[in-house]
């Protein structure tokens, strides 16, 4: 009886612990199933919060490159306000400025004859504008006025050596003020009324040798007078006539020179002289050591009006 018991007891014992055995094995597994779920629900709610991490740093990048793109937009707007400000400010200054003359500015001062006569005397050249000019009236004063100008040209052809007249004018002089050196030839007209003929001449020598030709014979002639002429009376040193820098009177071979040549009158030469008057241009073997082959032995004489 006891062994049965006995043997009972421990039967029983036995499945208890077996009965335990599954239990706690049982909660070990739902312990181990439990496990992932949560590690699952972590790892998720990580993800979601990482999620909303990136999501919320793109919103703050939107939202820093919109109010960028805002304060830009701002400022491109704002700027030609300013630069419309800037023109309105110097506006005032470009009317008020020296861009734009008062009445009083705008105004000039009348010049004198004299003056004038200067201004225009400063710009005398053997072109045909430059040649209109005066350069009588710096040195005279008073008053000068074109009479008369020619621009046809004419040529007194010898052969070896041409004279040719490009242009020639006449100005009269009246009331002369400017004090003049007495021992000048242009002091003629200091005291009395009178004319300038000036004369564009060009000598050209053809030949293969120099040639020796005085441009101060060539007279001008009429009324049964002759005035020689000058190459420095009235003429500004540049456009003086010459041969050469080391002789004005020697023309070397095959060479082209160009200058003016003045004649002075005073009232009475004039009016005897403007009848049929002549330029005489002697020739070139009047002066020639050795004769050269002319075309003719004689001076040659061209058409010389002085008057209207």
């Amino acid at each position: 009886m006891k062994k049965l018991l006995m043997v009972g007891m421990m039967s029983a014992m036995l499945v208890g612990l077996a009965a335990c055995g599954s239990d706690a094995d049982s909660k070990s597994a739902e312990s181990d199933k439990a496990t992932p779920k949560t590690e699952e629900k972590e790892v998720a709610k990580k993800a979601e919060t990482t999620k909303q991490d990136v999501n919320s740093d793109t919103d703050a990048n939107k939202q820093t490159e919109e109010k960028q793109d805002k304060e830009s937009t701002t400022a491109k707007e704002d700027t030609p306000t300013t630069e419309k400000a800037e023109e309105k400010t110097s506006e005032p200054t470009a009317q008020n400025g020296t861009t734009k003359e008062t009445p009083d500015t705008a105004k000039t001062e009348e010049k004198t004859p004299e003056q004038k006569q200067a201004a225009a005397a400063g710009a005398f050249s053997l072109t045909p504008a430059g040649f209109q000019q005066s350069a009588v009236a710096p040195k005279t004063g008073g008053t000068v006025s074109l009479v008369y100008l020619n621009t046809t040209p004419e040529t007194a052809d010898f052969g070896p050596l041409k004279v040719i007249v490009k242009q020639y004018k006449l100005e009269s002089v009246t009331g002369a003020n400017k004090k003049m050196d007495p021992y000048s030839p242009e002091s003629y007209l200091a005291n009395q009324d009178g004319f300038v003929v000036t004369a564009d001449v060009v000598i050209e020598n053809t030949s293969a040798s120099n040639i020796n030709y005085l441009a101060e014979r060539i007279q001008i002639n009429g009324g049964g007078i002759s005035k020689g002429a000058s190459l420095e009376n009235f003429v500004p040193t540049a456009y003086q006539l010459s041969g050469s820098a080391t002789s004005h009177n020697i023309f070397p071979a095959k060479s082209k020179r160009e200058g003016a040549i003045t004649y002075m009158l005073n009232k009475d030469n004039y009016y005897t002289l403007v009848h049929l008057t002549k330029l005489v241009v002697p020739n070139p073997n009047d002066f020639a050591d050795k004769a050269l082959p002319v075309k003719t032995t004689k001076a040659i004489d061209l058409d010389f009006r002085i008057t209207e």
